[in-house]
């Protein structure tokens, strides 16, 4: 194909990253984040089968009351995650 109807030439791909060791995410993180909203996701699975999931009088409907205890303890394992992956950043850097 040639003349005016030619697609102009794109820039070569950029090359692939060189293998290495991949980086794995410490599991504590996102099991933190799903420990410390699970009362939340809980009543909202539960709204699809009973019509007063939400209502705070029922005992599906008071399930989010327990984010009090589960959104700090979520938080806390969230840091430590973060702080153990960072850890072993550090590590391979040496």
């Amino acid at each position: 194909m040639s003349g005016e109807n030619a697609l102009p030439d794109f820039p070569p791909a950029p090359p692939p990253p060189p293998p290495g060791p991949k980086k794995r995410r410490s599991p504590l993180v996102l099991g933190g984040m799903i420990f410390a909203i699970s009362p939340l996701l809980f009543s909202l699975v539960a709204s699809m089968f009973s019509a007063d999931a939400f209502n705070e009088s029922t005992a599906i409907g008071s399930t989010p009351l327990l984010m009090i205890l589960t959104f700090p303890i979520g938080v806390v394992i969230v840091i430590v995650g973060l702080a153990a992956g960072a850890r072993d950043m550090g590590n391979r850097n040496h």
